[in-house]
């Protein structure tokens, strides 16, 4: 192979690590994988866990940032979403990676923007990087066994995936 084609090739393949980050560096979860156990705060000082084998219900988290406008854009059907399941059927909760941001701004984010569920800071990205989060928005859900159900963006067909996630509501019906 000439200088100038493996020069080509490792710039490609360096720019595609950039691009597409190895999951297994980043500690990715996906579906069907056990979620990881963290313990959480909200800037509301409300205390978030998953650290049992089983939880009561499941769990809708968002990972988003103040500076995202698809995160913005998302806030009235996160809302939508909220006001319908939580707190009866699931636990919401969004979580700032902490990436170019702060406490500050995700406080007055939060104000201004009127968003009524539980927000964390997750200073550090703790919590973020154990779920392998690369980009904003990123929507998690997990089943009562802690077992991830959904992961990308607000599913079109949330009712069907709330309700996997949750087998006695699965004679329920849920409509959008």
């Amino acid at each position: 192979m000439k200088a100038d084609e493996m020069n080509m090739n490792i710039a490609i393949l360096a720019a595609l690590l950039m691009l597409f980050p190895c999951s297994a560096v980043s500690g990715y979860v996906g579906v069907g994988d056990k979620a990881p156990a963290f313990q959480a705060t909200t800037i509301d000082g409300q205390k978030v866990s998953l650290d049992n084998p089983r939880s009561e219900k499941p769990l809708f988290l968002v990972f988003w940032t103040t500076w995202c406008p698809l995160c913005e854009a998302s806030i009235p059907r996160l809302k939508e979403i909220y006001s319908k399941y939580s707190p009866k059927d699931m636990t919401f909760l969004a979580i700032n990676p902490g990436v170019n941001d702060s406490l500050r701004k995700t406080q007055l984010y939060v104000d201004k923007y009127h968003i009524p569920y539980p927000v964390m800071f997750d200073k550090g990205g703790v919590i973020s990087k154990s779920f392998g989060i690369n980009g904003v928005p990123t929507i998690i859900i997990v089943d009562k066994n802690n077992i991830v159900r959904h992961r990308d963006g607000i599913p079109e067909n949330i009712d069907e995936v709330i309700r996997s996630s949750t087998p006695e509501m699965s004679s329920a019906r849920l409509t959008r």
